[in-house]
């Protein structure tokens, strides 16, 4: 069974034709954000030691959906259609029940990616419905592509006679920041997402811009948010007092203006091809379709040699 091909995944990504290297960035959409906040709610229950169970509301969209909706979709009345559509068809009860499954094995592997444990596929297909582990594959992509887009944590296979996976930071950073989250919930994603954000701007980005972009995303300055709680100080002091972002005040600017650039510790731990393919990823292109990111992302590749 293809789900369709797992297009319900991603396919509001594909809204709109890129106008620049940065243009997915400025075309971005207001997330899908409920079943996330279930599945965030719901995992710090389960901290405790309960089994996985379904969020109080049923979803209605997939958390891969949730997560990449906000990305790369013109703010238009003709996206707006498109997503309206888009969300009728993941409203059917096949696809209903598939993403309930979703977000159910997406708790189970925070939980184990919390406790520092391995998982198996027996494991996982514990946490699925009977009825629907036929679609495990499916079910299984869906999840893993959600924890890496939200949470920024990767599903590693350690033993394929066994089928046991371990859960690790994506991109190879080595910090959760989960001591900082108000659920303790990792912060990967974020500090993954800033680095898009400031190497497809050209590796410096106007504060003003940065957060234009985080805005679409639902993160807003002195907001609070269900993952990362206030974005401001951890990306203006926790990010940047770890390393991975540097938060500089342009010269002689009145009032005040900062870029953001990325600090020591993202350059010495990922590349720009990592990142490069990351965001690609989320827009579902060829890192290629970014000819100026690309042949940069090349060239730090050859230097790193």
């Amino acid at each position: 069974m293809d789900h369709m091909q797992n297009n319900q995944t991603c396919n509001l990504l594909n809204g709109s034709e890129v106008q620049s290297e940065a243009g997915d960035l400025d075309s971005a959409q207001i997330p899908v954000a409920e079943e996330a906040e279930a599945t965030t709610t719901t995992s710090t229950e389960m901290s405790g030691g309960e089994a996985p169970r379904s969020p109080r509301s049923s979803p209605r969209s997939s958390c891969p959906l949730a997560v990449t909706g906000c990305i790369s979709g013109k703010p238009s009345d003709e996206t707006s259609g498109n997503q309206t559509e888009e969300r009728k068809e993941a409203e059917s009860p096949l696809n209903d029940e598939i993403n309930t499954n979703v977000v159910r094995l997406v708790e189970f592997l925070l939980l184990k990616y919390q406790r520092k444990e391995l998982t198996t596929k027996a494991e996982m297909l514990d946490c699925i419905n009977r009825d629907y582990q036929e679609c495990y594959p499916v079910i299984f992509s869906e999840a893993s592509e959600c924890i890496k887009l939200f949470f920024g944590i990767d599903m590693m296979e350690v033993d394929p006679a066994a089928r046991s996976y371990t859960l690790v930071t994506a991109l190879g950073i080595t910090y959760d920041g989960m001591h900082h989250g108000p659920q303790g919930m990792p912060n990967t994603g974020l500090i993954i997402m800033s680095l898009c954000i400031i190497f497809m701007e050209g590796n410096c980005v106007s504060e003003e811009k940065f957060w234009e972009v985080l805005n679409k995303l639902g993160l807003c300055a002195g907001c609070k948010h269900f993952i990362y709680d206030e974005p401001r100080k951890l990306i203006t002091e926790d990010f940047v007092q770890e390393g991975y972002l540097e938060y500089r005040l342009v010269p002689d600017s009145d009032p005040p203006r900062h870029n953001f650039l990325w600090g020591p510790r993202a350059h010495a731990e990922t590349t720009k091809m990592k990142v490069l393919e990351f965001f690609a990823g989320i827009t579902k292109k060829d890192p290629s379709s970014y000819p100026t990111r690309y042949a940069e992302a090349l060239r730090d590749e050859g230097e790193r040699a």
